[in-house]
């Protein structure tokens, strides 16, 4: 980019480069690809704001538009939208402006007082905002069923351009399916003047593709969920050049910005491409989940998603270095039966650890789909001991070392022990269990415990005197 205005427009990749020295990327489409229909047009560079008016008209011809917003993307770029949208003669609704503190949660409530407000008309809701605001709109479009467009204002998240939306919802966080935005607008000025904290918090959120990926690897070894060699391309073939200058993105130079907003819009993209935010969210996300449903606070207010997930991603590396100190002769598959519980102890397991709650049932809805007859254990576990030294080697590859990781993280001002965020050792190492029975999804966490070793993993981690110091 650097000052270029980064326009694209796409159906469907067929292939992507990108270029290390202007940070520019070049997306081919296919058009006979239908599963590829949700952004038409992303925009990027400094000034594009006044571009918001031109890009409604292309896609949104002559009909009324509403701003949404929180009093500080408003302060930061709502205004300046709704103005530039009035200037140009497009018919706009009063804008919907949710408080500013305490920090907005993704609670559903918030998805429907947008529905209430989109009832009954043909409005289109243009988010100004970040995680959180392009979420609730985005359900919220998706259930009034019309298309949204989506003015970007932190490098904070992937998920302007991802398919579905983070909702916590009965006290459950679940990625709840809906279209990502038919455009999206990001305001290189805007981002930039963004706190910082916030752009280390999309530092992290990218960092953690890297467990992603290798939780990926993992599930695609032992065949539970093949890897999808266009989406890992989008993510993971670059995902190291976007993270390598944490510290000079401190120092706040423009190119290690771009490139983490870069990584950020392609893992978005990714997930659009995919259906599914596999690409981008492993068991570093499931950590997460459990803090959020937690209602995890550090001075009144909410910690934010990338730097739990930067807590989370050091713990999916320390449980992946710690599965992987050990060798093939450790593997035990009578005994890795044995300690695998029936099904109805099982969900005896998970109501002892969240009660008779909403999260609870979530929770046994999703163990009960990945719950293997002691036959099939078997088979698996065997599997695993055949090819014991061929995993560790795809999955260590992937991974940064632990103590590079933390050395990452701190360059970029990025948390790495809990107390940071206002959690503690043995918490972190308690939700080991928690965020394994948190989705269907194969990650190291059901591998630790498939094996038989995940409160014995969860106790070397906290014996340890490597791992969240």
């Amino acid at each position: 980019m650097n000052g270029q205005i980064l326009l694209l427009k796409y159906g469907a990749i067929d292939s992507l480069k990108s270029r290390t020295a202007s940070v520019s990327i070049t997306v081919t489409m296919n058009s006979q690809e239908e599963s590829w229909k949700e952004t038409k047009t992303f925009i990027s560079g400094p000034g594009t704001l006044a571009r918001v008016p031109s890009v409604l008209r292309e896609h949104f011809p002559e009909v009324p538009v509403i701003v949404i917003a929180d009093d500080n993307t408003w302060e930061a770029a709502g205004e300046k939208v709704d103005a530039c949208l009035n200037a140009e003669g497009v018919a706009t609704l009063e804008p919907l402006v949710f408080p500013g503190k305490p920090i907005l949660h993704s609670d559903y409530e918030h998805v429907a007082k947008i529905n209430k407000t989109l009832q009954g008309n043909d409005i289109i809701p243009v988010s100004v905002g970040s995680g959180t605001i392009n979420d609730l709109v985005k359900r919220a479009a998706f259930e009034s069923e019309r298309r949204y467009l989506c003015v970007a204002t932190a490098v904070s998240v992937d998920g302007y351009s991802s398919f579905g939306a983070a909702i916590l919802r009965d006290g459950v966080k679940m990625t709840m399916d809906c279209p990502a935005p038919v455009a999206i607008v990001a305001d290189t000025d805007v981002l930039k003047r963004a706190p910082y904290p916030m752009t280390a918090a999309g530092y992290a959120d990218l960092a953690s593709k890297i467990t992603a990926g290798a939780d990926w690897i993992v599930a695609d070894f032992i065949g539970v969920d093949p890897i999808d060699t266009e989406a890992w391309k989008m993510v993971q073939k670059d995902l190291r050049l976007w993270l390598n200058s944490p510290a000079e993105l401190k120092a706040g130079e423009s190119e290690p910005f771009e490139k983490v907003f870069l990584g950020l819009t392609m893992s978005g993209l990714s997930m659009q491409y995919l259906r599914k935010s596999r690409p981008a969210s492993g068991s570093e996300h499931l950590f997460s989940h459990i803090w959020e449903m937690e209602n995890l606070e550090k001075n009144g207010e909410p910690v934010s998603h990338g730097f739990k997930v930067a807590i989370g991603t050091l713990m999916g590396t320390a449980l992946a270095e710690t599965i992987f100190a050990h060798d093939a002769a450790d593997i035990d598959a009578d005994e890795a039966v044995a300690k695998y519980p029936d099904w109805a102890t099982r969900e005896k397991q998970i109501r002892d650890r969240f009660g008779d709650t909403p999260i609870s049932k979530s929770m046994t809805d999703e163990c009960r789909a990945k719950h293997l007859a002691p036959t099939d254990l078997s088979i698996r576990i065997a599997f695993l001991k055949d090819n014991w030294d061929a995993l560790r080697s795809k999955t260590l590859e992937r991974l940064y070392p632990y103590a590079e990781l933390c050395d990452r993280f701190k360059a970029a001002d990025v948390p790495v022990r809990p107390e940071q965020i206002n959690l503690t050792r043995e918490r972190v190492c308690d939700t080991i269990v928690s965020a394994q029975m948190m989705r269907n999804r194969y990650t190291i966490l059901d591998l630790a415990f498939e094996l038989g070793w995940i409160e014995d993993c969860r106790n070397e981690i906290l014996k340890s005197d490597l791992y969240l110091y």
